[in-house]
């Protein structure tokens, strides 16, 4: 069968992309693409059989009825998101806590970093969405014409900044009291000592979040196109068998110190504790090993107003891989 595949570049599906792991049963066009450019041509003209997608972005298409793709349990992008919020320095942000009341900066409500990062501080500090006042728009520099607020349930503060105003720049200013955005904004990458990170040691506040809830936060899932996976349900079974070769591929890079494969001086160190604390998975595909994150997904979206209801797992991924 033939079949349009399209994925970001990551040592984890490199060897799909060279070819060196093949699809079992296809004859793969794969894209190799941004994915920011990727989600756009996935959302807009659906024009790849298979695609790395945003997570929440597809949930949200499945919960509305209107997205031609089904998920395969196989999850290209991860990363856990303290390091994406950043506070003003004169504002008495302490600790997460702190934060109710005050104006937060997102480049867009809806994506799965701000959705992760918010659902982190309502899990683990009781900070709720409903008690932020959050502001849509650009980061650095502009994007789009028009700033877009999602339809949300009743109780939700969510507006477009003014015309013209850069989030970045109105942290920067004081007209924001924080942001979370998955790159670091320019004014933190200069320096601006009013601007710093909610978790300044990061890593550790990241390792103990794992400790206690065992998720590893999801932001990009395979999906399959519909109708492929419903009419030839091995498909969606030879993408997940080939994406998860690929990745342990990838993975058994890592652990090489007698002549290093990556070039990192301490990656066989890093490994060795990233293993320590998450185990010889640590980055796994499949539904039974992915279950409390995909739920924690599900739940967000709910939980800040972004759907009218819970979505179950179950709806979201291709029949012949809930058993993985």
């Amino acid at each position: 069968m033939r079949l349009t595949v399209a994925c970001a570049d990551y040592d984890r599906t490199r060897p799909i992309i060279s070819g060196l792991v093949p699809i079992e049963g296809c004859e793969a066009n794969v894209h190799c693409l941004d994915f920011e450019d990727m989600f756009v041509r996935a959302l807009t003209t659906a024009e790849f059989d298979a695609t790395e997608l945003s997570f929440s972005r597809f949930a949200l298409n499945v919960a509305r009825g209107s997205t031609p793709y089904i998920g395969v349990p196989v999850f290209l992008s991860r990363i856990f998101r303290h390091s994406a919020i950043y506070i003003r320095t004169d504002r008495g942000i302490r600790e997460p806590g702190d934060l109710k009341g005050k104006r937060i900066g997102v480049r867009d409500y809806s994506n799965t970093a701000s959705l992760v990062a918010r659902g982190m501080l309502e899990d683990e500090y009781g900070l709720s969405a409903r008690e932020v006042h959050w502001i849509v728009g650009d980061i650095d520099h502009a994007e789009r014409s028009v700033i877009r607020v999602p339809e949300l349930a009743p109780g939700f503060d969510v507006r477009a900044a003014p015309a013209g105003h850069l989030l970045s720049e109105m942290l920067a200013g004081g007209d924001l009291d924080g942001l979370i955005d998955y790159q670091p904004p320019k004014c933190f990458v200069d320096g601006n000592a009013a601007v710093t990170r909610l978790f300044p040691d990061h890593r550790s506040a990241e390792r103990a979040y794992f400790e206690r809830s065992g998720i590893f936060p999801i932001m990009h899932t395979l999906v399959l196109r519909r109708e492929i996976a419903e009419q030839h349900p091995w498909v969606a079974e030879s993408l997940y068998r080939a994406f998860a070769k690929a990745k342990d591929s990838a993975t058994a890079d890592l652990w090489s110190p007698g002549a290093l494969r990556t070039s990192l001086p301490w990656v066989s160190e890093e490994y060795r504790s990233t293993v320590d604390l998450m185990g010889d998975d640590f980055w796994p595909y499949g539904m039974k090993a992915n279950r409390n994150a995909i739920e924690s997904i599900t739940r967000y979206i709910h939980s800040q107003g972004l759907a009218p209801r819970r979505l179950a797992v179950e709806e979201l991924f291709a029949p012949s891989l809930l058993t993985t």
